[in-house]
């Protein structure tokens, strides 16, 4: 290694990210470069075509837990967060803290745009050689999105990109798995997919990355516990609401047989569809008024929120909570658009009081400060808008208007609820942002990614729950991707994102905890709250038992008055 090349390349950069601002050392305390390595990028040239892109990327030791990038031409946009998400990863994969790095990154191509996040699987892959001193195969590169689960998501130009890698003479391009047939022609290089970030190690440095968590690390009974009581509460709400007709709106043998098998979360769904199809079909055909309808359900929303933001966020109910203020913003969201869905408002606010009963229940545990996870939603929104444009950019007006409309609002949500330093929300947001813009870019391959994904998700459950998660919603999302699985492979694998993205992300918040937690006990005494009583056609309309009776009477001294009048003509 030339190391005088090294500190000039380490001052250019430092130069270059203005915002660059190192952890302080301690007295005695020195940095020191860890490693430098080049990556062989692939990206899409500004006149058309492929190109191979050398990226410089060193990591310094000990750091302040950011990437930092420069080059000429400026990357991407999305570069940078993509960078910060690589270094997260490889680090979690490494068994080493973050926090403890920075990441420097160097882009050395003159006319390619690396094409924002689409580099980001290979800077991770160097990231972790740099962490465990594994060199990097210089014949072999690679393309395809990191994302914070460990998947490698689907890139634009593939087939462009392999052809650029030919040309220059490299021996192997691994591609995000499903993308393989778009540099079929090309000759002279091996086409590796992969699927994960593991498998991209493996091809690259030759080393077999292995978990340390295992299937023996999970105890379900938490997770089965409060699934069937979620069940049972959503069931008394939905027979409540729609009386004798309930077969109307849900297939109550399909409900029941669910729960037989114990799949209760998926049943609690179905029955939550039954709910909003039922409050949907009142507002359609004039029975109840939707302005009412809205205005009950943000009064009730109001209400449980301010219930929600006094438990105590700890290790076992940090993903429950999650789940309460997901479906919390949810209906705000909809409040606050152009046509809102009120069937649904009032279905997510009415099924509301189980979730915060269930958050109760397991306040208890390491306790976790909503404020200090200001860094990682940061870090999540910035990926997710960065996800986001790729997708737009890489659709255009291919994209279905109903997804492009799905995806700005969640993302505009996740903006809305950081600014408003609801960091644990604004998480939520992100990686639903993040899981749908993937679902997006590779739903095509989702036949081949289902099985992938619902196997890396239960490598990050298993993580989570060596740090104490009993990972409620990632299970709850793994069933209910099985559920989907034979019949609609896009939307299972959405839900599988969904379970591992999660499960990442509780994870990352759990392992990574200050060793100075505060353990909380149990609560002895639960005040638990009660659903609100089903909402009928009179009581939306204000036209109560008394109205009608006075109306019927108004209506009657009307025809009497009448019939006189006549008599007397």
């Amino acid at each position: 290694m030339r190391w005088t090349y090294v500190v000039v390349a380490l001052l250019a950069v430092a130069l270059a990210a203005t915002a660059l601002t190192l952890a302080p050392l301690r007295p005695g305390q020195t940095m020191r470069v860890v490693g430098t390595a080049t990556i062989n990028a692939l990206a899409v040239s500004s006149g058309g075509g492929g190109a191979v892109v050398p990226i410089e990327v060193t990591l310094l030791y000990p750091g302040n837990g950011r990437a930092y990038v420069a080059g000429v031409p400026e990357a991407g946009e999305g570069f940078g967060p993509s960078a910060q998400v690589a270094l997260y990863v490889a680090a979690r994969l490494a068994g080493v803290s973050a926090a403890n790095y920075t990441a420097l990154l160097r882009v050395t191509g003159l006319e390619a745009n690396v094409g924002g996040p689409s580099a980001s699987g290979y800077i991770t892959a160097a990231l972790f050689a740099l962490m465990k001193g594994l060199p990097l195969r210089n014949d072999t590169a690679m393309t395809g999105i990191i994302l914070p689960d460990g998947t490698i998501g689907w890139v634009g130009g593939v087939g462009d990109k392999v052809a650029a890698a030919a040309q220059n003479g490299i021996k192997r391009v691994l591609v995000p798995l499903g993308e393989q047939g778009q540099a079929k022609g090309v000759r002279g290089v091996q086409v590796i997919p992969v699927a994960t970030i593991q498998q991209a190690i493996y091809y690259l440095t030759g080393y077999n990355v292995t978990s340390p968590y295992g299937p023996s690390y999970l105890n379900t009974t938490v997770f089965n516990k409060v699934s069937r009581y979620l069940y049972e509460q959503v069931l008394a709400i939905y027979r409540n609401a729609t009386g004798t007709s309930a077969n109307a709106y849900v297939n109550m043998s399909a409900v029941s047989s669910l729960a037989a098998r114990g799949q209760y979360y998926t049943a609690a769904s179905l029955l939550f569809n039954g709910i909003y199809k039922y409050y949907l079909s009142q507002v359609s055909s004039g029975a109840l008024s939707a302005n009412a309808l809205s205005s009950k359900a943000l009064e009730l929303t109001k209400n449980y929120e301010k219930l929600a933001n006094n438990i105590t966020i700890t290790s076992n109910n940090l993903g429950i909570i999650i789940g309460i203020y997901e479906r919390i913003y949810q209906i705000y969201q909809q409040a606050n658009s152009s046509s809102p869905d009120v069937a649904f408002m009032y279905a997510r606010a009415v099924t509301l009081p189980p979730w915060i009963n269930a958050a109760e229940m397991l306040a208890y545990g390491r306790v976790i400060n909503e404020s200090s996870l200001s860094d990682m939603a940061e870090t999540y929104l910035e990926y997710a808008y960065v996800m986001y444009s790729y997708v737009i950019t890489t659709y255009g007006s291919q994209l279905p208007p109903d997804l492009a409309t799905e995806l700005q609002q969640s993302l505009q949500l996740a903006e809305s609820l950081y600014s408003s330093k609801h960091y644990l929300a604004s998480l939520a947001a992100s990686l639903d942002t993040i899981s749908l813009a993937e679902n997006a870019l590779a739903s095509p391959g989702a036949d081949s990614l289902a099985p992938v994904e619902r196997q890396t998700a239960f490598e990050n459950i298993y993580r989570a729950a060596a740090c104490g998660s009993p990972n409620i919603l990632p299970l709850s999302y793994i069933q209910f991707g099985d559920y989907y699985m034979n019949s609609d492979t896009t939307t299972a694998l959405y839900m599988y994102e969904e379970a591992s993205m999660y499960a990442a992300a509780i994870g990352d918040i759990l392992c990574s905890s200050n060793a100075t937690y505060i353990i909380v006990k149990a609560p002895s005494n639960i005040s638990t709250l009660a659903p609100p009583p089903a909402i009928t056609a009179s009581a939306q309309t204000g036209f109560s038992a008394a109205n009608y009776i006075i109306s019927i009477i108004l209506i009657v001294f009307v025809i009497s008055v009448i019939i006189v009048s006549a008599k007397k003509r």
